[in-house]
């Protein structure tokens, strides 16, 4: 089994938190995704957008480690308010090390992967992005209706 540590400051906000994984060797690549699920869990409780954004946890987290070349992952989530509207901002911020930020593409049919980010479209309605810090480090956001 891979070796993870683990590095966690919650804030005081209800249902907001913040995770750092520093990993040491990943072999499997559903260790982190399953981990970002369980930490959403343990911060949300029961809420009714659970689901749905650890499903984009879950894909944005595979990415990171998938593509971004990440020895660490860091994931993120804070409620917002904009113009009266209540929305969840998850952010998950990998090194960097990929050569292009992520886009959704369409897989072939007999493709086992390649559609993380169309779910991410579709559960957020076409609410999420990429940015680059500038450290080059891959920020990915998402945000779904409180």
């Amino acid at each position: 089994m891979p070796e993870v540590i683990m590095k966690a400051a919650v804030t005081d906000f209800p249902y907001a938190g913040n995770m750092v994984w520093v990993i040491s060797e990943v072999d499997e690549g559903a260790l982190l995704p399953a981990m970002a699920r369980r930490e959403l869990r343990e911060w949300m409780g029961k809420h009714p957008a659970l689901e749905d954004l650890q499903l984009i946890a879950s894909e944005l987290v595979t990415n990171a480690v998938t593509h971004g070349g990440a020895h660490w992952v860091r994931m993120s989530l804070r409620p917002e308010e904009e113009r009266g509207k209540c929305y969840w901002r998850l952010i998950v911020v990998d090194p960097g090390r990929s050569k292009s930020g992520p886009l959704p593409r369409m897989p072939l049919l007999y493709e086992q992967r390649g559609r993380g980010l169309w779910v991410v479209d579709e559960l957020t309605l076409g609410c999420w992005g990429t940015e680059t810090t500038p450290a080059g480090e891959c920020v990915v956001w998402a945000r779904l209706p409180r």
